[in-house]
């Protein structure tokens, strides 16, 4: 490999280099779409495969086509009361909560909401969070008090009871896995607990820290992830054997921006971090790793009047697409950002890049020099000459030859 294999090589580093250095987002955005007419503001999401629910102040609750936000619909509203939580049942109906004791249902087949009847125990409670367990027969609701019911509808009313061993600060959110037949609860003061098959519930612990949300993975994974406050992430792993030993490990993602305000499942093994200022964390439960998706400076830059409003939560349409909405009604897009280089037109490319800068130098250097026997006589005889010792007879033979000469 000679001298002009070599200059074909440095372009190559210098990409790899200046990708890493100077791109912070993954995504960026080119789309903005208004899913009222009306000023509203929106407190929590959940989506399924085809569609997303979002609630607010006021009783307002949107239907979001996942592929099309542009074709949002706003339910009829029967209530004045603020909604702060909602999650679908793995039937494809939904539970909503909010203040007053409100719980409405969402029927996905017409698209309606009606009140739920026989939750008379949660009457005048602020309500904060609700989750269907895992077989979907009981649903999780909790309050601002730190209370947790547990509900389930029947053909003439419905059965409430309450959780006993709750605490007494707010309960910011609950979610169960979709296999693992346990539940996990954040609260603000009282760390991170699990709900057991039996609606028993263990803490954890992890009460130095203020839980402002909580998702379990979409999949076979047996992990939670909350994210709390000063960049906090907690893994909860998952055991529902006898023994029953899960596990929480927290851990302050200090190379990382913002503070942590919400977690949103996509995937199986990706969820997406919400921040404030405005921005996104792409974070793999599995292997506990997070990465900067979509950075603040630039969301601003592209969506300015979007980005000054807080985050509700985020889906994905395919593996690098998919919609944030803000707490204004707002929705932009999320899509790969262009790079001219045809290696890195992709976002595997990219994230190629990214991780092959770290050897690639090295590999290629290595190449250079074992195709180069002039590089290896250099090196050899000014190791050689380091250590004091004789030149070879080789180099005897080259050096009368250039005294000859």
């Amino acid at each position: 490999m000679g001298r002009a294999q070599l200059r074909a090589v440095t372009p190559l580093l210098l990409v790899f280099l200046f990708v890493s250095v100077q791109a912070e987002s993954i995504v960026e955005s080119n789309t903005r779409i208004s899913i009222s007419e009306d000023p509203v503001f929106l407190n929590a999401l959940d989506s399924n495969a085809e569609e997303s629910l979002v609630v607010g102040d006021d009783g307002v609750v949107f239907v979001i086509p996942n592929d099309n936000p542009e074709e949002s619909m706003k339910l009829d509203s029967i209530t004045d009361q603020d909604l702060n939580a909602v999650d679908f049942h793995p039937a494809g109906n939904a539970f909503i909560v909010g203040d007053s004791g409100r719980v409405l249902r969402y029927d996905y087949q017409d698209q309606r909401l009606s009140n739920v009847s026989g939750i008379g125990l949660v009457e005048i409670s602020t309500l904060t969070a609700v989750a269907w367990n895992t077989n979907g027969a009981w649903a999780y609701i909790s309050a601002d008090s730190g209370r947790i019911w547990r509900f389930r509808s029947l053909v003439d009313g419905g059965e409430m009871y309450a959780l006993e061993n709750t605490r007494e600060s707010p309960v910011t959110s609950i979610d169960c896995h979709p296999i693992i037949r346990l539940c996990v609860v954040s609260t603000e003061l009282d760390g991170i607990g699990i709900i057991d098959d039996d609606h028993e519930i263990t803490w954890l612990g992890g009460s130095a820290v203020i839980w402002n949300d909580i998702e379990c993975d979409q999949g076979n994974i047996p992990v939670c992830v909350a994210v709390g406050s000063n960049r906090n992430i907690a893994t909860i792993r998952l055991d529902d054997s006898s023994q029953g030993e899960s596990t929480l490990e927290a851990v302050i993602l200090s190379d990382l921006s913002g503070e942590f305000t919400k977690i949103c499942g996509h995937t199986e093994n990706r969820m997406i971090i919400a921040t404030i200022p405005f921005g996104l964390i792409d974070h793999r439960p599995d292997s506990e790793e997070s990465f900067p998706w979509y950075n603040h400076v630039d969301a601003a830059n592209q969506q300015l009047d979007v980005a000054t409003r807080p985050v509700v939560c985020s889906w994905s349409t395919s593996e690098a697409e998919g919609w944030i909405l803000n707490s204004r009604g707002d929705a932009i897009n999320f899509i790969p950002i262009e790079i001219e280089d045809p290696l890195l037109t992709s976002l595997a490319g990219y994230a190629l890049a990214v991780v092959v800068v770290v050897s690639v130098p090295g590999i290629v250097l290595g190449l250079i020099f074992m195709n180069s026997p002039k590089m290896q006589a250099s090196y050899n005889r000014w190791r050689r000459k380091r250590k004091g010792l004789e030149p070879t007879l080789r180099d005897k033979r080259e050096q009368r030859k250039k005294r000859v000469r």
